[in-house]
C-alpha cells in the first residue's frame, strides 16, 4: 500500500530533480495535460504530480524514484484510454510520455523508430514524405504506444496482421529502471510476451518498425439511413471472405445510436491507389445520404475516422466480444444493440462497430489464441459515452447486459470465440485470461523473470494483469 507520505516524497524527489518536467496541481500545465485526456472517466482523476521525461533515462529515473517509495504510478501515451485508472490515477505520479515522440527513419529507410508519445497522424505525415508508410492505427489522434501494446489493428490487417507483429524491437524500461532491448536476437521471451503483454513487463519507450513503401490509397467514408441498416451488414459479411483473394482491401462498418435516428456508416479502403474495385460494388450498393469515397492517403482516412470520435471528454465507457463471421449473428448483434441502447438514449450515445481480426501469420507465437482455422473473426467493439457521471453505473450495466446476450447467442450458434481485443476491452474483461491458459502461464513466467519485484503488477495502475483473478459476470 502507498502512503501519502511516500507520493509526497516521490513527488517532492522528481520536482527537485527535474523542475521544468513536473507539474502539480494548481499550475496551467497540471491542468493542460489533465484536459488532454480523451475520456472524461481520465479528466476526472488528479496525479499528485505530472511527470512529462524527456528521455528513455528520465522515466528510469522517475521509475527507480517510485519503486524506492513504494509509490503508485500511471503511465500515459496518447491519453486515448476510456476507463478511469486506464492510464491516469488519483493521487499517485502520472507519466506522461508526451515528449518521447522522437520519429526516426532509418539510414536504408527499411524501418522508423518511434516513441510512445507520437500518434499516428505524426507518423504517417512523415513516412508519406518519403514514400513509406507503418502498419498503425486508423485514427490519427491514437497514441503509438497503447495502439501497439494492445496489438492494433490497421488497414492493413488482412494483408500484414497485426500491428504488433511489424515491431523489430522495443526499447523498454524495467521495474529495476534498467533500459533493455528486446527483439528476436535479444531477450527474445521478452520481445515475445511484448507482443500482447500490455503493461505487465516495463514501460516501451521506443518501438522499431518495418515500414513499406506507399504510393496512395482509395477509400472513404458512406453515411447510411438506418433503414438500410440490415443490407449494409449483409455487405459487410459478404466482403469480408474476399480479403482471401485480396487481402488489400478493409472495411469497417459503424453503428450509431442516440437522441436522433440511428445512423450507419462504411468506411472502405483499398492500400493501393486503385479506383472502383468489382471487391466493393455490394459495400457501394448499400444507398448512401453521404459519400467521400475516391483516392485519398492513409493520413485523410486516419483524420476522418479521428473526427468520428468526438465528444472529448464525454465519459466513455467501451468493451468488446468476439464472434465468427455470421450474417445472421450479425444482425442478431444490431437488434439487440438498438433495443438496449434505446433504454438509455435520453441520456447516452451508443455506438457499435464491427471490425474484422487480422490474420493469424505465425500461430505458434500468437499469444492470443487465434488460429487461421477460426476462419473470420469479427471483433465488436462497443462504445456508450454519457456526458453526467450520475449515469456510469447504468451505462455500464446496459453494455454489460447487452455482452451477455450476444455472447449466449453466440455460443447457441457455436460461434463464439473466447478472445477479447485489448484495445476495445472494457475494465471488467479478463483479457489475459482470453488468450488462453499457455498464453497466461507464459506471460506469468515472463513477467516473474523480468519484474520479480511486481512493480507492474502491484505499483503501475492499470488493468489487464497477468496476476488478475478478473469477474467478469459474462
Amino acid at each position: 500500500m502507498c502512503s501519502p507520505g511516500a507520493t509526497d516524497g516521490a513527488a517532492k524527489e522528481l520536482a527537485s530533480q527535474f523542475p521544468a518536467q513536473t507539474f502539480e496541481e494548481g499550475g496551467l500545465g497540471y491542468k493542460a495535460i489533465q484536459a488532454s485526456y480523451w475520456s472524461g472517466n481520465q479528466k476526472d482523476l488528479k496525479p499528485r504530480l505530472f511527470f512529462q521525461p524527456h528521455t528513455a533515462e528520465d522515466l528510469a529515473r522517475g521509475i527507480a524514484i517510485c519503486t524506492k517509495a513504494n509509490c503508485y504510478f500511471g503511465v500515459k501515451s496518447g491519453g486515448h484510454g476510456h476507463f478511469a485508472g486506464q492510464s491516469c490515477l488519483d493521487g499517485g505520479i502520472q507519466f506522461d510520455l508526451v515528449k518521447l515522440n522522437k520519429i526516426s527513419l532509418s539510414q536504408d529507410k527499411k524501418t522508423v523508430t518511434v516513441g510512445p508519445g507520437c500518434t499516428w497522424g505524426a507518423v504517417y505525415d512523415t513516412l508519406q514524405k518519403e514514400g513509406l508508410i507503418a502498419v498503425g492505427g486508423r485514427s490519427a489522434g491514437v497514441g503509438v504506444g497503447g495502439f501497439l501494446v494492445g496489438g492494433g489493428i490497421s488497414f492493413f490487417a488482412a494483408r500484414l496482421g497485426w500491428g504488433v507483429d511489424h515491431v523489430r524491437s522495443f526499447e523498454v524500461i524495467l521495474g529495476n529502471g534498467s533500459v533493455v532491448t528486446a527483439s528476436p536476437d535479444s531477450e527474445p521471451n521478452l520481445f515475445q510476451a511484448l507482443q500482447g503483454g500490455g503493461s505487465n513487463l516495463g514501460i516501451i519507450t521506443a518501438f522499431e518498425l518495418d515500414v513499406i513503401p506507399y504510393r496512395g490509397m482509395w477509400g472513404g467514408r458512406r453515411v447510411i439511413e438506418g433503414i438500410h441498416a440490415k443490407h449494409a451488414i449483409a455487405a459487410y459479411a459478404d466482403f469480408i471472405p474476399k480479403l482471401d483473394d485480396d487481402p488489400k482491401g478493409h472495411t469497417i462498418i459503424i453503428f450509431t445510436y442516440g437522441a436522433g435516428p440511428l445512423v450507419v456508416i462504411q468506411y472502405l479502403a483499398y492500400t493501393e491507389p486503385i479506383m472502383d474495385l468489382p471487391m466493393f460494388d455490394n459495400l457501394r450498393k448499400v444507398p448512401a445520404i453521404q459519400t467521400s469515397l475516391g483516392l485519398t492517403h492513409y493520413t485523410t482516412l486516419a483524420e476522418d475516422i479521428a473526427e468520428l470520435q468526438h465528444g472529448h471528454g464525454d465519459r466513455q465507457a467501451v468493451s468488446t466480444l468476439t464472434v465468427k463471421l455470421d450474417k445472421d449473428l450479425l444482425d442478431f448483434v444490431f437488434d439487440t444493440f438498438v433495443k438496449e441502447a434505446s433504454t438509455i438514449s435520453e441520456f447516452a450515445k451508443g455506438t457499435m462497430e464491427y471490425h474484422a481480426l487480422p490474420r493469424a501469420f505465425d500461430p505458434p507465437n500468437n499469444l492470443y489464441g487465434i488460429g487461421k482455422e477460426d476462419g473470420p473473426l469479427i471483433s465488436l467493439m462497443i462504445a456508450f459515452s454519457t456526458t453526467d457521471e450520475r449515469y456510469d453505473d447504468e451505462v455500464i450495466a446496459t453494455q454489460q447486459c447487452l455482452l451477455r446476450k450476444i455472447r449466449a447467442e453466440a455460443e447457441k450458434r457455436n460461434l463464439y470465440h473466447p478472445f477479447l481485443f485489448a484495445n476495445y476491452a472494457g475494465r471488467f474483461q479478463d483479457v489475459v485470461g482470453s488468450y488462453g491458459s499457455k498464453s497466461a502461464q507464459f506471460l506469468s513466467e515472463v513477467a516473474r523473470v523480468y519484474d520479480p519485484e511486481q512493480v507492474f503488477q502491484q505499483l503501475q495502475q492499470g488493468t489487464f494483469k497477468v496476476n488478475d483473478l478478473v469477474q467478469t459476470g459474462l
